[in-house]
């Protein structure tokens, strides 16, 4: 009984180990992946184009624009006679 109890100790213990080996495996093929993933990522950033952001131009003198535009629509006019 002694023995028996012995040897369902040590294949208790190689399941462990083998079910140990499995998880080392695992994390390193997680850790593998996220490295790939990490160097596609810097990639992707240093191939992709620079963001251009558009701002707001606030037009103070609008009686200015309003001459030019008519100024350029008389013109235009003159122009098609």
């Amino acid at each position: 009984m002694q023995t028996d109890l012995e040897e369902a100790k040590a294949q208790e213990v190689v399941k462990f180990q083998n079910s140990l080996e499995e998880m080392k495996n695992k994390i390193e093929e997680a850790n593998a992946l996220i490295i790939k993933e990490r160097e596609a990522a810097k990639k992707a950033i240093d191939d992709a184009p620079p963001v251009i952001k558009e701002t707001q131009v606030l037009v103070e003198d609008t009686k200015k624009i309003d001459s030019l535009t008519e100024e350029v629509e008389n013109l235009k006019v003159r122009s098609s006679i």
